[in-house]
């Protein structure tokens, strides 16, 4: 019963991956990695944070996976068109201190790509440096551009997980929910991989030619709900 369920998840999974590729997104994020085209429906993010007002846009491809996000954390009213240093997410919470009584827009783009199939490895993209330009914002809509230098980093699939097979069917599941449009109800961030570890090899991503369109003014159809597993990040 277990082996048919995982099929069955695997093929829905394989469905809406090559209906991704037939269509074209209204909202969306897109940029070259490394010089590959990348473009993916982006969606508008709900982040628990407090004492800033934020704005969180992530992209989903599915199978392989890779997502790019950009966020915005800011005072109120402080976001508006213009050209905003990326910032290296190592330094947020001392620049976040010295910066708070002052009119600062911290932004962060952030990448990951699945390597190996079923979650077993990633190529991620750490906030480092760069900028992104707000070209419009409207209370409900934003676009604009970015160029983006990334601290690369992998992850591997942990030993145990490997061996016992845990995790494959968690892994589909994960797929099928952000493809869904429930990236955030099983993802806490862009570098939220199961089962996995950071390993010591590092390089550099270069996200270039970014362009970015969101509009949240439609109210989303109801997103699914995954069995077991409680995060309190959501989609909007």
């Amino acid at each position: 019963m277990k082996k048919i369920r995982l099929f069955v998840v695997l093929l829905f999974v394989a469905a809406f991956a090559g209906f991704a590729t037939a269509q074209d997104y209204t909202n969306y994020i897109s940029c070259k990695v490394d010089g590959k085209e990348y473009k993916a429906e982006a969606r508008r993010m709900r982040i628990p944070v407090s004492g800033f007002e934020y704005h969180a846009f992530a992209s989903f491809q599915v199978s392989p996976d890779v997502q790019v996000w950009i966020r915005f954390y800011f005072r109120s009213g402080q976001l508006k068109p213009g050209t905003y240093e990326i910032i290296d997410e190592n330094d947020f919470d001392s620049k976040a201190i010295r910066k708070a009584e002052e009119n600062y827009v911290w932004a962060f783009v952030d990448y990951t790509e699945e390597t190996k199939g079923l979650g077993h490895a990633y190529h991620d993209g750490e906030s480092f440096k760069g900028t992104i330009t707000v070209e419009n914002i409207t209370p409900t809509s934003i676009d604009g551009t970015f160029e983006a230098t990334l601290r690369g980093v992998y992850y591997k699939k942990r030993a145990v997980a490997t061996m016992t097979g845990s995790g494959i069917r968690g892994n589909l599941e994960k797929k099928m929910y952000e493809k869904a449009g429930g990236g955030m109800l099983v993802n806490a961030g862009a570098h939220d991989h199961d089962n996995t570890k950071k390993t010591d090899q590092t390089d550099t991503i270069v996200l270039s030619e970014g362009k970015f369109f969101i509009d949240w003014s439609k109210p989303e159809k109801e997103k699914p709900e995954k069995a077991g597993k409680d995060k309190s990040e959501k989609v909007e």
